[in-house]
């Protein structure tokens, strides 16, 4: 099987010796199984390789010799000065799952890279968690904002610990995040974001209490702003010019239809499960909301073709519960939410159409189209899963037909 990723004898032969030696074909089966590029499985086996001539050149005979302390050795004294070690502990977890797997070593604990902030932001998402009670893709904004503040506080803190910082650095901080993006909606996000993280790292007693006091608050008004949509003609021309001849473009299609017919939010898609789909019944019930409320939709025709072709056709042979997965290796479901904005991102540009801000532009031209329809605002709520329908009301600005007939007519003699 080695043969499939490398051509030349010389490099065939340096791959197959030492103690892991006959095990490199099985290992290259197994990346090729998985669908792993040509490149990123020769990279793979080439560290496995230089894995096994390290661990010959200490003595090592036999695959079933390879343990942690000689792994830990690996890491730190053959690759870390190269500047590969992020990627070693993947490939030492390759190479000992695949001799776990066909029982020539025991159980090993791979090491992994040391994370000084890990602990922290550990914490911090269990709070996030236990007593805010968000949801996963809301924290992890909250994680992201969290580890931004630690990383500029490393690259200014002059070797400082996280637990000096001042208020001046608080207000530097957001000043320099609002400076190189002003949009009024971002600056309060950060603000929010850094106020939850230093309120967490008072009560854990790793900054004096009351820093948050220090951010400032943004003026931003509620239902001030118009939700960015696209015409139905546009999301139709965006649907339509999806490659339906690769996998990857009937796991696509259906993907953009649950967000357009059915208005699912991003971490809804990649939570969705085989048996939330009531095939006979045609409805999906969505169980893992952001509301915390299960509801029941129906299938429209169209989303029900295109759910129907991606299982039977396009989905990888998984035994995995998630509908929808990648099709690069590692095959496995879709990680987080940010991969479905990237899929809406990539068609909206294939079809000529803006991407910035893609992940929810398909739900709001949803919500934008029933308002413009004349759907009551209280089933637009229910479709949409908002646990308030004050926050549907914002799509009422969007009904132009509406609008229209509320328009004062213009006072006589104005055009003079």
């Amino acid at each position: 099987m080695l043969e499939f990723f490398f051509e030349k004898e010389t490099r065939l032969r340096q791959i197959r010796r030492g103690p892991l030696g006959p095990y490199m074909d099985g290992l290259a089966q197994e990346l090729r199984h998985d669908r792993y590029s040509k490149s990123s499985a020769r990279r793979i086996l080439s560290l496995a390789a230089r894995l096994s001539q390290f661990a010959r050149a200490g003595g090592v005979q036999d695959a079933s010799g390879i343990d942690r302390p000689l792994l830990e050795r690996f890491l730190t004294e053959e690759l870390a000065p190269e500047g590969k070690f992020r990627e070693g502990p993947n490939v030492a977890r390759h190479v000992t799952a695949h001799l776990q797997r066909i029982a020539v070593l025991p159980r090993v604990e791979i090491p992994a890279a040391q994370d000084p902030e890990a602990r922290l932001l550990a914490g911090y998402d269990t709070y996030l968690r236990d007593v805010r009670g968000l949801q996963p893709t809301t924290r992890g904004e909250y994680q992201r904002g969290a580890r931004r503040l630690l990383r500029w506080f490393t690259a200014r803190g002059h070797g400082r610990p996280i637990s000096t910082l001042s208020g001046q650095d608080v207000l530097a901080y957001v000043t320099d995040c609002i400076g190189e993006s002003p949009d009024q909606y971002l600056g309060k996000h950060v603000c929010c974001h850094v106020r939850s993280w230093l309120r967490y790292l008072g009560a854990a007693g790793v900054l004096a209490s009351g820093l948050e006091r220090t951010v400032p608050r943004v003026q931003r008004w509620r239902l001030s702003t118009i939700p960015r949509h696209l015409p139905w003609d546009q999301v139709q021309k965006t649907i339509a010019a999806v490659d339906m001849t690769r996998p990857a473009g009937l796991r696509d299609k259906a993907i953009l239809l649950l967000m357009a017919t059915l208005g699912l939010r991003a971490g809804e898609v990649i939570t969705l499960a085989l048996k939330d789909i009531e095939w006979r019944a045609g409805a999906i019930r969505l169980r893992r909301t952001k509301s915390r409320k299960e509801r029941v939709l129906p299938i429209p025709p169209d989303l029900g073709a295109a759910l129907a072709d991606y299982v039977l056709q396009g989905r990888p042979t998984l035994d995995r519960p998630e509908v929808f997965l990648r099709d690069r290796a590692p095959i496995g479901p879709l990680r987080v939410a940010g991969s479905v904005g990237a899929i809406v991102a990539q068609h909206l540009g294939a079809a000529g159409l803006p991407e910035s801000r893609a992940t929810h532009v398909l739900r709001h031209s949803l919500a934008t189209r029933m308002v413009n329809v004349g759907v009551p605002i209280k089933t637009i709520a229910d479709v949409l899963g908002h646990a308030c329908i004050d926050t549907t009301a914002i799509y009422t600005k969007v009904d132009v037909a509406r609008l229209h007939t509320a328009a004062l007519p213009f006072p006589e003699g104005g055009a003079a």
